[in-house]
């Protein structure tokens, strides 16, 4: 493999690019990418293994179909440069092809880049812009990631005091867009969905949007009434929605069998199909109905750890913690896939010594999306680190269109 010349993005300064009057709007992820982002963290999460772990994984398999920009912050005891070499090293050791990577040095460190970092906009005289919401994190620095991008590139920026998570809405870049009512409304307690329609259109360029209700119940936030927790997104749409073409929709599916197991289940199934009425009657923004596809969900998977192992940001994930351990749900799913020109690359769940069903389940997963991609290869990788983050891949990602 060939070292590339090394980039450092330094991004610690934020100023104001003027606007552009032009039309911006934001560009599907299933068309030609320029970049994919990707962040690369040296530690885990709630007794996970280090992020990086991955974001190894998943180079290896995108760069052969697309050039990544990989988002990276002084960390642990290394220095930026320190960190920079490790970097290269570690991508060598797995024989990626360190010329498709160009490395963003950011102030912060940051793992789920799909939520704050850069939301490219496209106007049709191919300019860029970025989107710049609003963004909720103790760490202040995190909300102005976007910013920094747009800083480092002399992009202008389009800015909005709403708060928006970018794995928590889809969009089909013909102007339909799909989000999700108990996130949007939770986010931003003092708006109506009217408000918030007319500011995804100002800022994406959206036409068409269609509401969907809620997350998988798993994915919630905080104690759940079986006693284990949700460490989720609390309902973003890449949990369990996606588009795969500018018609066509995969939606999550439980099984009737899946759904008999346990209460949490059975109400998951209860709001994806609620959810599949909603989409059998939305249109696309030319009035055409929808291809909607099932894709089955995995086997739902708990964590248990002891709480007085936890570091305070860990800890603050758990309220009302009566035992010395915490048992919590992992975001398993095939939806948190990452779409790369050639390739889209998703998560698989059996190992060495789990049951025919669990495989049986990650093979029907890659045949459905398969079919819903003719044109791209499938790829499956171990996400578990990013799980313990109540994420995936997708969260741990972002696109730069051509």
């Amino acid at each position: 493999m060939t070292k590339g010349i090394l980039l450092l993005f330094t991004a610690s300064t934020i100023f104001a690019c003027k606007q552009n009057d032009s039309k911006f709007h934001v560009p599907a992820e299933f068309e030609e990418q320029e970049y994919i982002w990707l962040s690369w963290v040296e530690r885990g999460f709630l007794g996970g293994d280090p992020f990086y772990f991955t974001a190894l994984d998943a180079m290896k398999e995108i760069t052969p179909y697309v050039k990544v920009r990989l988002l990276y912050s002084e960390q642990l005891n290394y220095t930026k440069e320190q960190l920079a070499k490790r970097i290269y090293e570690k991508m060598i050791e797995h024989k990626i092809d360190t010329s498709r990577v160009n490395l963003f040095y950011n102030e912060i460190q940051y793992g789920a880049i799909q939520d704050p970092g850069p939301v490219f906009l496209r106007n049709e005289k191919g300019d860029f812009a970025i989107a710049d919401f609003s963004f909720i994190h103790f760490d202040k620095r995190a909300e102005a990631i976007d910013r920094n991008v747009a800083a480092h590139f002399h992009l202008p920026t389009i800015s909005s005091t709403m708060i928006s998570e970018g794995g928590a809405w889809q969009t089909n870049g013909k102007g339909t867009m799909l989000l999700v009512e108990s996130v949007e409304l939770d986010r931003n307690p003092k708006m109506t969905k009217s408000q918030i329609e007319e500011e995804y259109r100002r800022v994406l360029g959206v036409t068409n949007l269609i509401w969907l209700k809620k997350g998988p119940k798993e994915e919630e936030w905080g104690k759940l009434e079986n006693g284990v927790y949700g460490i989720g997104t609390g309902g973003h749409i890449d949990e369990f929605c996606r588009f795969a073409d500018a018609n066509t929709i995969l939606l999550a599916e439980v099984s009737q069998h899946e759904s008999e197991q346990n209460e949490i289940a059975k109400e998951t199934s209860s709001r994806m199909e609620e959810n599949y009425e909603i989409l059998k009657q939305a249109t696309d923004q030319d009035g055409k109905p929808f291809t909607i596809i099932r894709v089955p969900t995995p086997e739902q998977q708990t964590k248990r750890i002891v709480f007085n192992t936890l570091n305070k940001e860990e800890m603050s994930w758990f309220e009302n913690v009566t035992q010395d351990t915490v048992e919590f749900y992992l975001t398993t799913g095939y939806f948190n896939f990452i779409i790369a020109n050639g390739v889209v690359v998703t998560s698989k769940y059996w190992k060495e010594g789990d049951s025919e069903e669990v495989r049986l389940k990650d093979e029907k997963a890659k045949s459905i999306l398969e079919k819903a991609f003719p044109n791209r290869k499938v790829v499956q990788i171990d996400c578990m680190p990013l799980h313990h983050d109540g994420a995936g891949l997708h969260c741990h990602s972002r696109n730069e269109p051509k």
